[in-house]
């Protein structure tokens, strides 16, 4: 079941706030925002003909976006903001918000709750008197300031793992790794688009007033520290990782020279062993026959493989 709020201020600055039916009396006033929550299919069909929302943009609420954008119609601009959340188990999920923005109307369209909005809401009596651009900065605002707390989330996650990674890695800790990697990737084609479409909202003068273009402004300003985040933890992921290979690079270096030391001592030992045991037994020495051939034998043998142990370890071979 569809849920449509609408909230207008009359000529008075007075506001009001009532469903649908009275969408109207709304559009009369000098400011009009119409919140739409859940089944947005029945409720945009609506609210569609009356507020004039272009089908390109009616079309495009019905879908989930993968992608913010931002549409310049001639009914006004047309703009699909992404919001990411990280849940209690560290995955990712992104929160869309559809916005039409009228001359005097604003429309947001979204599924399930906001709490930017509802913050909005208890104030929408100072905001929405200001203008609805006032209205959209507020949500807009909120979201972004949002937005710093989850990639400093994903940094902590990251440095947990960088510990670890120069420690004890384990392929657990490099499939967190991975996954952070691809968090930030995620982040960053969110945020990045984002930048770029606030900064053209807020040149448009038909909808967006010069008084409120100095706080959209300030609004760039966080999504670039966000961002400015975002490149320093990718670069730190990056970092671990190459640190990581260098790591199990060196460890593998240091398993082969162990192992050849060990290949040529043994080596070593065959040699001797399978000399002694040919059948051509005349002129060897130790005779054969002789009870401390063998014990010989095992002494030499010995004293072989520890002269070559110590010529490697003088030689820094292992």
């Amino acid at each position: 079941m569809a849920r449509v709020t609408v909230r207008w201020i009359d000529a008075e600055d007075e506001l009001h706030c009532g469903g649908v039916e009275d969408l109207d009396r709304a559009l009369e006033g000098r400011w009009c925002w119409v919140d739409i929550v859940s089944d947005l299919s029945e409720a945009v069909s609506q609210v569609a003909a009356p507020l004039g929302l272009h089908p390109l943009a009616v079309e495009d609420t019905l879908h989930p976006q993968s992608r913010p954008k931002l549409d310049l119609y001639p009914e006004g601009p047309f703009l699909v903001w992404l919001t990411p959340h990280l849940n209690d188990q560290g995955d990712l999920t992104v929160e869309e918000l559809d916005v039409f923005i009228g001359p005097t109307t604003l429309v947001t369209i979204h599924d399930g709750v906001v709490e930017a909005i509802d913050e909005v809401v208890d104030d929408a009596s100072r905001l929405l008197s200001k203008g609805i651009d006032w209205v959209l900065h507020g949500i807009l605002d909120r979201l972004v300031d949002s937005m710093l707390p989850i990639a400093d989330r994903v940094g902590d996650m990251l440095e947990d793992v960088e510990d670890r990674m120069l420690s004890e890695p384990t392929r657990v800790d490099l499939e967190r790794l991975y996954r952070l990697r691809r968090q930030l990737l995620a982040l960053h084609r969110i945020v990045s688009p984002e930048r770029d479409m606030i900064r053209t909202l807020s040149r448009e003068r038909d909808h967006i007033s010069e008084d409120v273009y100095r706080y959209f402004n300030d609004v760039v300003d966080h999504l670039m520290r966000v961002e400015e985040s975002l490149e320093t933890y990718r670069e730190i992921g990056s970092a671990v990782m190459d640190i990581y290979l260098s790591a199990q690079s060196n460890r593998l270096n240091e398993i082969m020279k162990v192992l050849t030391v060990v290949t040529v001592l043994i080596g070593a030992l065959t040699l001797i062993s399978g000399i002694y045991g040919m059948n051509l037994l005349g002129g060897m020495w130790p005779p054969p026959e002789a009870g401390w051939a063998f014990p010989s034998a095992m002494l030499g043998m010995a004293v072989v493989a520890l002269l070559m142990a110590i010529f490697f370890r003088r030689k820094n071979w292992w």
